[in-house]
């Protein structure tokens, strides 16, 4: 099986590539649900955050065709996350071996690869090399779609839409830059053509069901919460991904209902479970729990 492996770099740009369709499906297959298949398109989507300039060091292992194995980063290239499929866990020494040679930004600059803590076969590989847990953790909570998804009415005036609904992603951005606290930073708000246009790249292409990408609109036509919800009908689960209220508005439970009509969504378009990379109070107070832990390894 070995022999018949072999290593080559990701091709191609950002979005709308073989070697992305190719590993958005490798990620669906592998049920990943740390670096999730909805991560790696929201990776590859956010361009002001993504280092693309060295998305050709991504490592990808394949077999007759097929990806079994990726060295992926999450933005930043010196975060590494070696997935494999079931059955190909005997790559790990070579992939972390890739990564330290070839996935760093600078010589001797931070470097880490994330484990998730269950993985003791990745665990052994990364001490054998020399690294050693850190104290940064990533971790995961879901949410079992089986279960009721409570019912919480918005205040009058108010409504909940979708990008599919109404394209206004001025708005939509508009909400991001606040809920994300942009504007609490000092920072200003621009919204050009340019912005247009790059957003319709980005949103409007393969694998994104637009009606997933819900608002919660006020009295003035404002948007002033969000939740992103991601699902392939190929895969189990969802994600969510992100959450943000507009500061003047937290606290009124909109952040709470528009989850709640996002995981509505994609229960009714076939996924058992929703899953959010995130150990914050507020998604254990809609009623996810705990799923798993992952940490950092560093040299």
């Amino acid at each position: 099986m070995e022999k018949q492996i072999k290593l080559r770099n990701y091709e191609g740009s950002r979005l709308e590539t073989s070697d992305y369709k190719k590993l958005h499906d490798f990620l669906v297959e592998s049920k990943n649900t740390e670096y999730t298949y909805a991560r790696f398109d929201w990776m590859m989507m956010n361009w002001e955050y993504l280092d693309d300039e060295f998305l050709t060091r991504i490592g990808i292992w394949e077999q007759n065709g097929k990806i079994v194995a990726a060295n992926l980063y999450d933005h930043s290239l010196d975060d590494i996350f070696p997935i494999v499929l079931p059955g190909y866990e005997f790559l790990y020494e070579e992939m972390v071996s890739y990564a330290k040679k070839n996935m760093m930004k600078e010589e001797n600059g931070d470097f880490r690869i994330f484990a998730c803590d269950s993985n003791r076969t990745l665990q052994k590989v990364l001490k054998s090399e020399g690294m050693m847990a850190s104290e940064e953790k990533d971790m995961v909570a879901i949410f079992d779609l089986s279960e009721e998804i409570p019912v919480i009415n918005l205040k009058e005036g108010y409504r909940i839409t979708s990008l599919a609904e109404e394209r206004e992603y001025d708005k939509y951005m508009l909400c991001l830059f606040k809920g994300f606290g942009h504007e609490e930073a000092g920072e200003t708000f621009s919204f050009t053509e340019v912005s247009l246009q790059d957003c319709k790249a980005a949103y409007e292409r393969n694998y994104l069901d637009l009606n997933l990408k819900l608002s919660v609109v006020d009295e003035q036509g404002n948007y002033i919460a969000h939740a992103g919800m991601w699902y392939d009908k190929s895969s189990e689960f969802a994600l969510i991904e992100p959450v943000c209220v507009v500061p003047e508005y937290r606290k009124m439970g909109f952040g709470r209902e528009v989850v709640y009509e996002g995981l509505r969504r994609v229960k009714q378009a076939g996924a058992k479970y929703a899953v959010v990379g995130s150990n914050q109070q507020f998604y254990y107070s809609i009623g996810m729990v705990p799923y798993s832990t992952g940490t950092f390894w560093i040299d």
